[in-house]
C-alpha cells in the first residue's frame, strides 16, 4: 500500500486502486477522480483574472471524462492518479490551504475536518477563507457554503457583514439559487 503524508494529521493512501485521505488516521474520502486541464490556444491572449483561476470557476471548462462513475476504466493507472491527487494535495496544503486551488466541495469539507482535527494552520485559515470565497461572488461558491452550513461556522457578526455587503442584484440572484435548491428539496406525497 502506497502512502503519501502531507503533515502529522494529513495523508493519502492507495488501497484496492482508490486513493483515500485520512485525517488524523480516520478515513474521510475517496478522491474519486481528476479534473483534466486541456490546454487551450486562445487562452495565451485572454488576460488572467483570480475569478478564473479558481477551480470552482474553470471545472465548466475543463475535462471531466473521469467522473462520469464510479466503476471508470480510464487510460491512468492507480499510481498515477494517486500521485495526482498527492499532488494537488500537497500543493494545497503549501499554499495554506488556499480553497481556489481545490474544488470547492472538497477544500471546505477537508478544511473543516483539518481544523477540527487540530491542525493549526487550518484553525487559521479556515473562517477566512470562507468569507473570502463567500466574497468572490462565484455564485455556485455561494451557493454551496450556504447550503453546507458553513456560514455558521462564523459569528453572527461576520455573517452579517458578508450579507450586508452584497450588492442588491447579486443578493436577488442568491435568494432565486436558495430558493430553485429548496424546490427540488420537497417531498412529493
Amino acid at each position: 500500500m502506497k502512502e503519501f503524508i502531507i503533515s502529522d494529521l494529513f495523508k493519502l493512501k492507495l488501497e484496492d486502486k482508490k486513493t483515500m485521505i485520512y485525517i488524523n488516521d480516520v478515513r474521510i474520502i475517496q478522491c474519486k477522480y481528476l479534473l483534466l486541464n486541456e490546454p487551450d490556444i486562445t487562452s495565451e491572449t485572454e488576460t488572467v483574472n483570480s475569478e478564473k483561476l479558481t477551480i470552482d470557476a474553470q471545472s465548466k471548462n475543463l475535462n471531466h471524462s473521469l467522473e462520469l462513475n464510479d466503476n471508470y476504466e480510464n487510460d491512468l493507472l492507480p499510481e498515477v492518479e494517486f500521485w495526482a491527487h498527492s499532488s494537488n494535495l500537497q500543493a494545497w496544503y503549501e499554499h495554506s490551504y488556499d480553497t481556489q486551488l481545490l474544488h470547492s466541495n472538497l477544500a471546505f469539507p477537508l478544511l473543516r475536518k483539518l481544523s477540527q482535527a487540530g491542525d493549526k494552520m487550518a484553525k487559521r485559515v479556515f473562517k477566512e477563507e470562507i468569507t473570502k470565497r463567500f466574497r468572490s461572488g462565484n455564485m455556485n461558491v455561494m451557493v454551496f457554503l450556504i447550503l453546507e452550513g458553513y456560514l455558521d461556522e462564523l459569528d453572527i457578526e461576520e455573517s452579517d457583514d458578508l450579507y450586508q455587503n452584497l450588492d442588491f442584484e447579486v443578493y436577488k440572484k442568491l435568494l432565486k439559487r436558495l430558493r430553485d435548491f429548496e424546490k427540488k428539496d420537497v417531498f412529493l406525497i
